[in-house]
């Protein structure tokens, strides 16, 4: 990355006031330019405007921004713009900052504007806009602090030495931050404390894990796999067995479930039997049910009939009643509209008469209001403008006499500008006097830092006495303490208790001896249940031999069962199928349709041939059919029986073979295992192996106990030698850092004491100077006299503007008299206008109202309107009442004429058809047994009810027969088998006993299975994290090596930092030892001392060496330029490239002019195309020599601030 200005603004800081710009690509063209201006024309003001854009901060200002804004302006602007160059591609920046006057305070200001601007060819992109952040952002793009830029880059006046002058921590904290050792370092060490981090957490994680696994040993894999083995086995037994036990269980649940189907069907049958008299009377009620509906529609015709008629008699003498009333009123409401029609047309002509000449009246009313409307609008337009005449009167007498007080005072500022007024030759003078004061006040400060510097090293060098014996005592008694503890070690090694690789290898073999014997407990305890088991099984084979004998012969007989029903069944379907027309009668019902014929009516219906009942006929086909379907039944489940019983005992003599089979493996395994112990132990039992083995692990774990104190206490005598040791390395380190620093420390103080009598020297001549200046000026300090004149000059300033802007307003105030004069006589002249038409509305006005009188008089015309038009009205409504009413009666006696006729004609015949119903009603109750109509209702049912009562009958037979047929199927299912409650329960809670047996034998054999695949991935993982943790131990040890290098020197956490920034100043002090050479025909060498500071060898004096502090001004200002250049060549901005400008305030009048030509020469060489370099002096020599100059005018007396201007030869 490359920077390089291009482009500077400057408005209202300090001597600048108008908008100045400085093109940097055109003064840098030939890589050196110089800035040029009289002292105080503002030339260090344009370094404190990059460093105020950048940074936000001016060095020279208190607070850094205190005073900075010009007296003449209330805001102060920067912009710099600058190129950066990344990876081949450049980019524009523009850092703007604008500040403002705070208020109430002269001197302090705050931001008003402040952002970063990247600048593209699409436009302008703003990065940032607040004070910090920009600030902040500018430090990440340059990759230097405001300090660190003022100190290399940009060097305004009296700090070019600083760097020289800066103590070694401090420069070496500055070079961490340009060249980011110190981010280097940071990022190193963080990076390689991370890394071991993550490793110590890795390890411990993987320690952790592998204790996880710690049962997952070969013999422990072996153990699962043959648990798992055993546990299928024994489960493919309980299977088996269980299969046997299923047929037992199933036939004895057949047999309880028969019996208690049997139990259901005879409650059942007795509760059925207990309903038949309800059932009879259900059919009674049927019976009469359906004789009462032929008769029910005849008696509820007869009812309506009879209300029909009283209806209708009801009616009639209600219309009677009424009907003479109707007439009498209509013959009286027609005489009452005749007499209301004549006074009508007698009175309505005069009322409408008078109503016309009331209208009139009232539209005269109408234009009186109008003009008194228009009366009263003008009257306050006329208030309005005589309200307005007064206001404009009395402004312009009050603008007149401002006018004239303005004049006046205009008159009296005039007087005190021109006592404000300075000399400027006396001005010159003072200016220069003013620079000898800041010389005479900065020669005391220096002298009094050399003072205080040498009392420093004066107390430093006691100090350092001090310690250097101290250091040399420790280092003893360090000797001393180390030579005691190794005796102490080596009397502890000779009382070794043991060797831990001969316990570990007796405790290897008794961890063989106990997993045999874990074999040896397990193979004993499955033989005994294997022989267990064998018994069993053959006790259960003979059982199921019997059993399977009594089912064949079972099996036969039901065979023989089933073939003698089939031979009932089928001579009972034949003689039911000769007798099908009878069994078709038999379901007959009256009143309802034959299937065959249809007919209603059954007068002959069929009877069974040879007098034979066809109820018998179906009972018995229905019984033979039941029991054949009881033998089929009980043949095929005789044959299930057999079948299953068979498969039994076939799979029970299998697995007895297999039992035995397993019980001879297990007893020779076991006889296997038992030769594989040692002598001592192989006669033992497994119990009494148990015992020894635990007798041998204590006696071997005291020993390992004993072995790991002695240990631990061999490692902690080792650990306290390495501390001791350690320390007394650092201490040797600390006592030849002392010795070293404590030489130095006293060159320093013989070089402090000859530069305190050189500074004295130069301040008694400049004070002699000034004091003379101060008695021919009678005055008490330049600075302070030459403030007060710059007070004066911005008070003049001031007075001038305030009496520029009073004269315009004086101007403008009479202006406004003017303007104010010829409205007044506009307002005038329409004030008379309004009142003239006044009067001439109000004379109208008056002979409306006298016309008004003449017609109504005082009477009100809307009133006397209102009441003829409710007289009017009142006659309308009246005649229109009548009419209505003689309308209404008209209708209603035509309508009870009528009605009257019709009811006469109606009671006369439904009375002659009620009493031929009546008739033929009483002889219909006699032929169906009804006494009356009430009986005959009280026997009616719905048509549903009917259907639901037959079909609740024939339900309760159909259900009787089939409750006795399913009794007679379970009774044959049975065939005189039975079976107790408590046999049951037995045989279902063996059963039960038996599942639950095999779930838990599934159980164990998942569990142990699971467990051995568990355990088989966990031996690989085991394997896998083994590995994986040797390889991290090994890494993490080498990083720790690493680590510990970094760290190794005086045992601080940036030693290899220090080491690196250390190199790098060398690097920068030869580079910057070049230079110089240049500039000083190699008579000064610039070198490192032995504590990183700076130190001059004087070629000239046969190579002394000099402490920098004792360079004269001229020396020291060649050597900080050295230093400088060299610096800002090797700053490296994000670690790329180097910068391309650097400036350089003042420090040119020290030099002599030989000395300057060489110092010049030395510059255009180093200065380049890539490189600009910008020198500010008021020096003359140096504008002669320099091609590109930028010309800084100073402030005029007129208040203009500097101007700015490029100079070419």
């Amino acid at each position: 990355m490359r920077v390089r200005p291009k482009l500077l603004e400057i408005e209202g800081l300090q001597s600048f006031t108008d908008l100045q710009k400085i093109d940097f690509e055109s003064l840098g063209q030939t890589g050196l330019f110089g800035i040029f201006g009289p002292t105080g024309s503002g030339k260090s003001t344009i370094l404190d405007a990059i460093t105020f854009a950048l940074y936000g901060r001016i060095k020279r200002a208190e607070g850094g921004t205190q005073g900075i804004i010009n007296s003449n302006r209330d805001t102060a602007s920067v912009a710099f713009t600058f190129e950066l160059t990344r990876d081949g591609r450049r980019k524009t920046y523009r850092a703007e900052r604008t500040y403002r006057r705070k208020k109430n305070s002269p001197n302090a200001c705050e931001p008003k504007v402040v952002r970063l601007i990247q600048v593209t060819d699409e436009g302008d992109i703003p990065l940032c806009d607040k004070a910090m952040e920009v600030s902040n952002y500018i430090k990440d793009l340059l990759g230097l602090s405001n300090d660190d830029f003022t100190r290399a880059v940009v060097l305004p006046q009296n700090s070019f030495q600083e760097f020289l002058l800066l103590n070694n921590s401090e420069r070496r904290g500055m070079l961490e931050r340009i060249f980011y050792l110190e981010e280097y370092g940071k990022q190193l060490t963080d990076k390689l404390g991370r890394k071991i981090s993550r490793m110590r957490s890795q390890l411990d994680m993987l320690s952790g894990e592998l204790k996880g696994y710690a049962d997952a040993s070969d013999e422990s894999l072996s153990e699962a796999e043959k648990a798992m083995e055993n546990a299928a086995a024994e489960r493919k037994r309980v299977e088996k067995k269980l299969k046997v036990q299923e047929g037992i269980y199933n036939e004895a649940k057949e047999v309880w479930n028969l019996t208690e189907e049997l139990l259901d069907f005879v409650r059942r049958e007795e509760k059925h039997v207990a309903v038949a008299t309800e059932m009879d009377q259900m059919r009674i009620r049927l019976d009469k049910a359906i004789k009462a509906d032929g008769l029910l529609e005849m008696i509820l015709k007869n009812k309506e009939l009879k209300e029909k008629v009283q209806q209708i008699q009801g009616q009639l003498e209600e219309v009677l009643a009424v009907f003479p009333g109707v007439v009498s009123s209509l013959d009286e409401v027609k005489a009452a509209k005749e007499a209301i029609k004549k006074e009508i047309a007698t009175q309505q002509p005069k009322l409408l008469g008078q109503r016309a000449r009331l209208v009139d009246a009232l539209d005269i009313n109408r234009e009186i209001e109008d003009f008194s409307a228009q009366i009263s609008k003008l009257c306050a337009s006329a208030a309005k403008l005589k309200s307005e005449i007064a206001a404009k009167q009395a402004l312009i007498k009050d603008e007149a006499e401002k006018t004239a007080q303005l004049a006046c005072d205009l008159q009296t500022l005039d007087n005190e500008a021109e006592k404000l007024r300075t000399d400027p030759e006396y001005r010159q003078e003072l200016q220069e006097a003013a620079k000898l004061e800041n010389e005479v006040l900065s020669l005391k400060a220096n002298v009094k830092e050399l003072e205080r510097k040498q009392t420093l090293l004066e107390c430093t060098a006691s100090g350092l006495e001090q310690k250097l014996t101290s250091v040399r005592n420790e280092i003893e008694a360090s000797k001393k303490e180390y030579d005691t503890l190794e005796a102490e070690r080596r009397l502890a090694d000779e009382a070794k208790p043991a060797e831990k690789k001969s316990i570990m290898k007796s405790i290897d073999s008794l961890h063989r001896v106990e997993a045999l014997c874990q074999i040896l407990e397990l193979t004993h305890l499955e033989m005994k249940q294997q022989r267990i088991k064998l018994e069993q099984e053959q006790a259960n084979l003979v059982t199921l031999e019997k059993k399977a004998q009594a089912l064949t012969e079972a099996a036969e007989l039901a065979a023989i069962e089933y073939e003698r029903c089939e031979m009932v069944l089928k001579k009972a379907v034949d003689k039911m199928d000769t007798s099908t027309a009878a069994m078709l009668s038999q379901r007959l019902r009256e009143g309802e349709p034959c299937p065959v014929c249809g007919s209603e009516n059954h007068p002959l219906p069929a009877v069974c041939a040879e007098g034979q009942d066809i109820a018998q006929l179906e009972k018995e086909a229905g019984e033979a059919r039941g029991k054949l379907s009881v033998a089929q039944i009980a043949l095929k489940e005789a044959h299930n029986r057999a079948l299953v019983v068979g498969e039994q005992l076939k799979l029970l003599k299998e697995q007895v073979v297999q039992t035995r089979t397993e019980l001879d493996n297990k007893t020779k395994a076991y006889e296997t295992q038992r030769q594989k112990l040692p002598e001592n132990l192989s006669s033992l039992e497994p119990e009494q192996i148990r015992g020894e083995i635990e007798k041998d692990k204590k006696s071997f774990g005291d020993k390992l106990e004993a072995i790991d104190a002695w240990e631990e206490k061999q490692e902690e005598y080792k650990e306290r030698l390495r501390t001791i040791n350690d320390a007394i390395a650092d201490k040797r380190l600390s006592e030849k850092g002392i010795v070293t620093e404590l030489k130095v420390n006293q060159e320093g103080i013989e070089q402090t004491r000859k530069s305190i009598d050189l500074a004295r020297d130069m301040l008694e001549s400049a004070q002699s100077e000034y004091s003379l200046f101060l008695e021919k000026n009678n005055i008490d300090g330049a600075n302070a006299e030459l403030k007060r004149i710059v007070e004066n000059d911005r008070e003049l300033l001031k007075q001038q503007k305030q009496i520029e802007k009073m004269r315009q307003i004086g101007d403008s105030k009479r202006l406004l008299v003017d303007k104010l004069s010829g409205e007044l006589q506009v307002l005038n002249a329409d004030h008379i206008k309004l009142e003239a038409d006044i009067n001439s509305i109000d004379a109208q006005k008056q002979s409306r109202v006298a016309k008004l009188r003449e017609v109504v008089g005082e009477a009100d015309a809307e009133e006397e309107i209102h009441k003829i038009d409710q007289t009017l009205e009142s006659y309308s409504n009246r005649e229109n009442e009548c009419s209505q009413k003689a309308d209404a009666l008209e209708k209603q006696s035509n309508e009870l004429s009528s009605r009257k006729y019709l009811l006469e004609n109606q009671v006369s015949i439904y009375s002659e058809s009620l009493k031929k119903d009546e008739n033929k009603l009483n002889s219909a109750l006699v032929d169906k047994g009804f006494a009356d109509g009430a009986e005959v209702e009280a026997s009616v049912v719905s048509r549903e009810q009917q259907k639901a009562i037959r079909e609740s009958i024939e339900k309760y037979d159909s259900m009787l027969i089939n409750i006795r047929a399913q009794k007679s199927l379970v009774e044959k299912k049975l065939n005189c088998r039975s079976i107790t409650e408590q046999e049951w329960v037995e045989i279902e809670k063996t059963y039960s006993e038996l599942l639950e047996h095999r779930q838990e034998c599934v159980s164990s054999s998942e569990v142990a299975r699971n467990y051995f695949i568990n355990l088989n991935k966990k031996h690989d993982k085991w394997l896998e994290l083994s590995k994986v943790y040797y390889e991290l131990s090994h890494k993490q040890g080498l990083f720790e090596q690493i680590q510990k290098l970094l760290k190794a020197e005086h045992r601080k956490d940036n030693s290899f930092i220090d080491y690196i920034a250390e190199e790098r100043l060398r690097y920068v002090a030869a580079k910057a030892s070049v230079i110089l050479g240049e500039m000083t025909n190699h008579r000064y060498v610039l070198e490192l001392d032995a504590q990183g500071g700076f130190i001059i060898r004087d070629q000239a004096n046969g190579g002394a060496h000099r402490m920098v502090t004792s360079l004269s001004g001229g020396e020291t200002f060649l050597t900080s330029l050295s230093l400088a250049l060299a610096l800002s060549e090797q700053i490296q901005l994000k670690g790329q490239s180097p910068l391309e400008f650097f400036f350089l305030d003042e420090g040119f009048g020290t030099l002599d002019y030989d000395l300057l030509d060489a110092v010049i020469d030395s510059l255009e060489r180093l200065s380049r195309k890539e490189r600009v370099i910008g020198l500010i002096s008021h020096v003359p020599e140096l504008r002669g020599r320099i091609s590109r100059r930028l010309i800084v005018e100073p402030p005029a007396l007129q208040g203009d601030g500097s101007k700015v201007s490029i100079e070419r030869s």
